[in-house]
């Protein structure tokens, strides 16, 4: 065990703090056209990526990370029985057995951090060639990142999936099938799909603004009641997801706080004041941008109106996995002052820092 299991949430964000603040110090004199930034670049990207792959791959086999110990027991179960016992998100389990049948459980909790880490590490070097370390960092910097990373599994390999296949931008049939690989590994996933299809038929920012903003209104004053529409449609995805809105006190002990969560709705809306000052104020434009914005609305409006859900948290993921890449890109794309990459890095810091205080001294 490389790390005692009491420590290592604390071990995790504190190393990767470094990273942010030697990101941060970094910038302040960064141009992003010299040699020694396409070095930093290279050398900080990789470090970063080992640095997770390891802190995560290698992480004790515990229940202290949540359903880690229940995957461990399925997989398990599957090399003593050689079959598939769930019926739903069929990829993951196929992949689970197939995997049960030549590696030890370590070694499938690593492959499975493998799959999580690497897409969004090849989606940053597709979209930013030059600068992928800031995009990646800015995604791992999520605040629920280590989370789906260590916990909630399934949903963190199909967001995953759903990134690098957005990173395809004309390749239409290679985004497809990524997105289809990430609807398999976790059916919550068709919600992003389905906003892609929206945006890709009206991509107006302007009523997805206003859809974000209505929801919150709606959300505000008309309480349950749309937590129980979804209900009576289906969009529960699984009896599990159903407990998280119907089971307001199950889990009182764990990260599951109900109610209007106004400290997350500030938190979903940095990048929304972000976006909204590229495109509008300094006349932004990029097709690729305009998508992925409005996809982020859309799914954060829908998690909005269900925010008062016991692990509702686990809704606004279907969002929030986004949010990295709504705030670095346009950052990334197109240069707008001669200290460009010094605000960068105070973005980076204010983005981080909600992640680390909330992790560290509040949960």
């Amino acid at each position: 065990m490389l790390i005692p299991e009491s420590y290592y949430y604390f071990v995790y964000y504190n190393v990767l703090l470094l990273f942010v603040v030697l990101t941060f110090f970094y910038t302040l004199n960064a141009t992003g056209w010299s040699s020694l930034d396409s070095k930093f670049n290279v050398m900080l990207a990789n470090l970063l990526f080992i640095f997770i792959l390891i802190i995560i791959g290698l992480r004790p086999i515990s229940w202290i990370f949540g359903d880690m110990g229940t995957y461990a027991h399925y997989f398990n179960d599957m090399k003593i029985d050689g079959q598939i016992t769930s019926s739903g998100d069929w990829g993951f389990y196929f992949l689970m057995l197939f995997l049960s049948k030549f590696i030890s459980t370590k070694i499938f909790f690593f492959v499975l951090a493998l799959l999580y880490i690497m897409p969004l590490y090849y989606a940053s070097k597709r979209l930013f060639p030059n600068y992928y370390y800031y995009g990646f960092l800015f995604l791992v910097s999520s605040f629920s990142f280590f989370s789906y990373g260590t916990n909630g599994l399934r949903n963190g390999l199909a967001t995953s999936f759903f990134m690098l296949g957005l990173s395809f931008t004309n390749k239409k049939i290679i985004r497809w099938l990524w997105f289809a690989l990430a609807w398999s590994f976790h059916s919550s996933m068709l919600l992003p799909i389905v906003a892609y299809l929206l945006v890709s038929f009206y991509n107006s920012t302007r009523f997805y603004l206003r859809v974000w903003f209505i929801s919150i209104v709606l959300s505000l004053t008309m309480g349950t009641f749309w937590e129980d529409i979804f209900l009576k449609l289906g969009l529960n995805f699984s009896d599990k997801i159903a407990g998280y809105f119907t089971e307001k006190d199950l889990y009182k002990d764990r990260f599951a706080l109900a109610g209007f969560r106004w400290d997350f709705l500030i938190y979903s809306a940095l990048p929304i004041a972000v976006a909204y000052y590229f495109i509008y104020y300094k006349r932004f434009k990029d097709t690729f941008y305009a998508q992925l914005f409005n996809i982020y609305l859309i799914t954060n409006a829908i998690w909005i109106l269900v925010i008062r859900a016991s692990f509702s948290n686990r809704f606004a993921y279907l969002s929030w996995f986004m949010m990295g890449l709504v705030l670095a890109y346009p950052y990334l794309k197109q240069v707008y002052w001669r200290d460009q990459f010094s605000r960068i890095g105070i973005l980076l810091l204010v983005y981080y820092g909600f992640t680390y205080v909330m992790n560290i001294f509040i949960y």
